[in-house]
């Protein structure tokens, strides 16, 4: 039996006020499958932005800039938990 078959035959064995409350949950369902692939797009999109930045501010350095000075780069300065 196939799972529409099935999902009709229980469906029609709801009263009228059950059958709503099915409807009911499958909009619900529906929205929040709507909001979550929402939120994931929105999250894509703050993510390239954050690369296009970061790009931006690689490409924005220049060779002679100056660097970080030699104890940043140790590793317990890199380590540090302060």
């Amino acid at each position: 039996m196939s799972s529409e078959k099935l999902l009709l035959d229980k469906w029609h064995s709801l009263t009228l006020v059950q059958q709503q409350e099915v409807l009911d949950f499958v909009d619900f369902i529906r929205e929040k499958a709507l909001k979550e692939k929402q939120l994931e797009s929105n999250q894509s999109q703050q993510r390239a932005q954050q690369v296009r930045e970061w790009i931006n501010w690689a490409c924005d350095n220049t060779l002679d800039s100056p660097g970080l000075a030699d104890e940043a780069l140790t590793r317990d300065s890199i380590y540090n938990e302060d």
